[in-house]
């Protein structure tokens, strides 16, 4: 058969153009993920703004929530001197504060979902053919950019329904003011059937605790450590798959014929990454369980019968956006709070609960491994001997 008479691929012209397309374009594909996550809040149906009747009936709670949580001895020794003031935000500026907070994790993650072509650095383009080193090319300046795009696509989302700066428990700095969402949170109150200054009031006692546990440098460093981790070993698990599918792909006219894409979704978690996640969801459960105690101290006098706190909880582990996020970094909402529960449930009858969790926070080996976190009287017992 003659050169001329071989067939072309359909897809060479097309990926052509598109990496001119591209080269031409210039675009930072850091700026994608502020672009999209301000898209996806243009269309957040008018949700962008704050309600001055709602920030009226919610501004005066925060004193009262500070003297509260002040009276709680496991919450109030965890408090910096000077307790965090109130800033009531609209989702763009929780948004804009988020993806400014979480710019390294969000880097590393825009990273992770970018993937790379490892099988193609330092082949030369005759090696590879000229279908392959187009689609390494390609690959290297649309990777990028779909990515950021869609980690500011999931967070802009998010950020439409997010109550509070630790609504969502992730390393974020230390800082003398926190934030809260008020519509966010009257949608929450008429979903779950709560009075909104109730829910209000909840919120900002879990955020005080939940910040200063967060704060607490033993907490800080493991949870930054885990987490950087886990983002990692995402990475090279993309690495992994895009390896997996550009092999003899590139070449093989049958390859999408017969590409079954499910095979792509069974990468297997070495025991290294199993070992890392199970401590980051460990630790994440850890600080809820602190918060469930310290605010559990004063549930039933300030609340009185508060089934609505569960429906809370419940009600937004279904939040699609919420739930992606998490899932993507590594939490899964229902299991952590399951978790948390079952540890409170225990240390709240324990008479040297206080002092464990007190050790905790000023020696890293004190932290209870995942085993002791899920049978918290071995943790106990190991401090006890331990002294």
């Amino acid at each position: 058969m003659d050169d001329s008479e071989e067939p072309v691929n359909p897809f060479q012209f097309m990926l052509s153009d598109i990496a001119k397309a591209l080269g031409a374009a210039n675009v930072d594909p850091s700026e994608l993920r502020q672009q999209f996550s301000a898209l996806a809040l243009g269309a957040g149906g008018g949700y962008d703004s704050v309600d001055p009747s709602l920030r009226s009936r919610v501004e005066p709670l925060w004193e009262i929530a500070v003297r509260y949580v002040s009276g709680v001895p496991l919450a109030a020794n965890l408090l910096p001197p000077s307790p965090p003031t109130l800033v009531i935000q609209r989702p763009s500026e929780y948004a804009e504060a988020f993806l400014r907070d979480l710019g390294p994790y969000l880097d590393m993650l825009a990273q992770s979902l970018a993937g790379s072509l490892p099988g193609t650095m330092g082949v030369a383009p005759a090696q590879m053919g000229d279908l392959a080193s187009l689609a390494a090319s390609l690959s290297a300046q649309i990777g990028p950019m779909f990515a950021n795009s869609q980690v500011g696509s999931i967070c802009g989302h998010y950020a439409l329904g997010a109550l509070s700066d630790y609504d969502l428990v992730l390393p974020r700095p230390k800082r003398n003011a926190l934030a809260l969402a008020v519509s966010a949170i009257a949608r929450q109150a008429e979903r779950v059937g709560a009075p909104l200054e109730e829910v209000a009031l909840y919120l900002m006692m879990r955020e005080l605790v939940v910040s200063a546990v967060a704060w607490q440098p033993a907490i800080a460093d493991r949870y930054d450590t885990q987490l950087r981790l886990y983002l990692l070993d995402l990475k090279a698990d993309a690495a992994r798959l895009i390896e997996r599918m550009s092999q003899g792909a590139l070449s093989d006219p049958d390859f999408l014929a017969n590409f079954d894409p499910a095979t792509l979704l069974t990468q297997e978690q070495s025991p290294a990454q199993q070992s890392n996640l199970a401590e980051m969801a460990t630790t994440l459960a850890f600080i809820e369980a602190v918060a469930i105690l310290a605010v559990g101290q004063i549930r039933t006098s300030v609340f009185g019968n508060s089934q609505w706190i569960e429906r809370l909880g419940e009600s937004r582990d279904e939040e699609p956006a919420r739930a992606m996020l998490a899932s993507t970094l590594g939490i899964d909402l229902s299991e952590a709070r399951e978790r948390a529960r079952r540890f409170a449930h225990v240390l709240r009858d324990a008479d040297q609960a206080l002092d464990a969790l007190f050790a905790v926070f000023s020696d890293a080996d004190k932290f209870p491994s995942p085993q002791e976190f899920d049978d918290p009287q071995i943790w106990l017992l190991r401090l006890q001997v331990e002294g």
